[in-house]
């Protein structure tokens, strides 16, 4: 390599590394041409392992990118974190790009550290044309990422519904689950309730009652999350009304928790039975959590199982909330002795803690009460009613009574409803 030009593709690759080039506009386009045509070894690597071909095609360069794939530029070397070349244009949407790099011949399966293919990286982006031209080329469209995602359930959870539908036109599988969370295309699509996705994936056979890890379905999923036209798609092809989450929810006492009155209606109208459950969790107090809450708790929950967790100990909690009922703080204290049984049992609340992950919802159940510890081990009879009643859904509160609901119902406290209710309307409901 001439000095002059290694010394340039260093410092491009350096600036690379510390994400300044997006600002450079056409002269880094020259520049990088240019570069493309001088460099000796066009294999050249940064810190991290990435190219000049990367560069270029994370950019769009399809000049530099068409001259450094006719010098012999390896258009399946991996950056440290296992990317392509073909990653990066298929995640940025450089469809020149991509098709320049599949006449060349990159295998298509490669997969990045967290398991990821280019495929996976273009339906996850929404780009349809390069989805089209690898699954032409022969991309696996059922290979799974190492956490059991596929191109599927990816371009679901993000409603790209031509992408989906030219899935499974060429026989995606509809009910593929992940590794963690077990969660389905249909229940990653009802979190935003994405009802056209929902229907092609019914239509080629989808389960409307597949369970996740912590028993949610697409409907408990939809009704929770206040999606009405999802919630309807499902009922409207056969979905469980009354089927249950492992700690005992089911999509009524979801839809009463988060306020959801359209949703509410649409299920007891179709059936759903009020106080028809119990959920789990001693001394169960249902509040609104903030999303950086719900983190962590997960976090607090999950790394309460390790053991070299700084959390090994019993957890304690202690809630402050305002006059409107709004979270303000939570404080977390490790009890002395320790409590094995515990840990075992901490995926009990994962129904609600684990929907979190997904950044969609904020609503949380935390099996928490002022001064409690988690004690998983017992049941309370914690019902719609307590639920909508102690988050200030007075229109849900209403619609239940309606249906029978019944306000003498006690958990495992003595408490009622109207023990949890603060709203002065709902304890006049209440009353009655």
């Amino acid at each position: 390599m001439k000095p002059i030009v290694k010394i340039i593709v260093i410092a491009l690759l350096q600036l690379l590394s510390q994400t300044l080039l997006h600002a450079q506009g056409q002269s880094e386009r020259t520049n990088t041409f240019t570069l493309a045509k001088l460099v000796d070894d066009v294999n050249f690597t940064d810190t991290f392992d990435r190219t000049l071909l990367m560069h270029s095609a994370s950019k769009g360069y399809s000049s530099a990118c068409r001259v450094l794939l006719r010098r012999g530029a390896d258009p399946n070397m991996q950056s440290i974190d296992g990317a392509t070349a073909a990653m990066y244009a298929s995640f940025n949407g450089h469809t020149r790009v991509v098709k320049l790099l599949l006449e060349r011949g990159f295998v298509l399966d490669i997969q990045e550290i967290d398991g990821l293919t280019a495929l996976m990286m273009a339906a996850q982006n929404g780009h349809t044309k390069i989805v089209e031209m690898l699954l032409d080329n022969g991309a696996n469209l059922n290979l799974q990422s190492y956490d059991g995602y596929t191109p599927l359930m990816l371009a679901a959870q993000s409603g790209y519904t031509e992408i989906v539908s030219i899935m499974l036109e060429r026989g995606a599988l509809t009910d593929t689950r992940d590794l963690n969370s077990k969660t389905t295309a249909l229940i990653q699509a009802a979190l935003s309730g994405y009802t056209d996705v929902a229907k092609l994936l019914l239509d080629k056979g989808a389960d409307p009652d597949l369970q996740d890890k912590g028993g949610l379905t697409a409907l408990m999923t939809a009704s929770l999350n206040g999606h009405v036209g999802y919630v309807q798609l499902m009922l409207d092809h056969g979905a469980d009304i009354n089927l249950k989450c492992t700690d005992g929810s089911n999509a009524l006492f979801l839809a009463s928790l988060n306020g959801n009155a359209d949703v509410v209606k649409l299920l007891l109208q179709n059936g759903a039975k009020p106080d028809f459950h119990e959920s789990d969790g001693t001394n169960a107090l249902i509040i609104n959590a903030s999303e950086e809450l719900a983190e962590a708790l997960k976090a607090l929950l999950n790394n309460a199982t390790k053991p070299d967790s700084l959390y090994n100990e019993q957890v304690t909690a202690t809630i402050t909330s305002s006059q409107d009922g709004a979270l303000e703080a939570v404080k977390l204290n490790r009890r002395k002795e320790a409590n094995a049984s515990l840990y075992e049992n901490y995926n009990k609340t994962t129904a609600f803690i684990r929907a979190s992950r997904s950044g969609h919802i904020a609503i949380v159940k935390v099996m928490l009460k002022k001064g409690a510890k988690f004690n998983l081990e017992r049941t309370a009879k914690f019902t719609d009613l307590m639920a909508a009643a102690a988050n200030g859904h007075t229109e849900v509160v209403k619609l239940l009574l309606e249906k029978g609901a019944n306000p003498d119902l006690r958990d495992n406290e003595s408490k009622t409803a109207l023990d949890y209710a603060g709203n002065p309307d709902i304890r006049m409901l209440l009353s009655k």
